[in-house]
């Protein structure tokens, strides 16, 4: 049986779903860290990272550019390499 499926790592980007009041749709990054490592969670709120608010329509149609669709997985890739201190130095 392969348990790869419920094995997480301690640090993540927990991506959201908030219904406006005006009818459009927000998209939130959080920073979360498992409060289990190596288990599947509970998972707990670390930081506020962004939010993008989108027309209902637009996103449930998943009408976005693929340039828009492609900046969102590189962000939230690089989001993941950050939390988890990852990310190359500058120097």
């Amino acid at each position: 049986m392969d348990s790869g499926n419920k094995e997480r790592g301690e640090r993540g980007v927990a991506c959201s779903l908030l219904r406006l009041s005006d009818g459009r749709l927000r998209v939130v990054l959080d920073d979360v860290r498992n409060q289990a490592p190596g288990e599947p969670g509970p998972w707990q709120h670390e930081v506020f990272v962004t939010f993008k608010d989108y027309e209902r329509g637009e996103l449930a149609s998943l009408d976005l550019s693929e340039d828009e669709l492609a900046a969102f997985g590189h962000y939230v890739l690089a989001r993941l390499l950050a939390v988890n201190g990852l990310l190359p130095s500058d120097s």
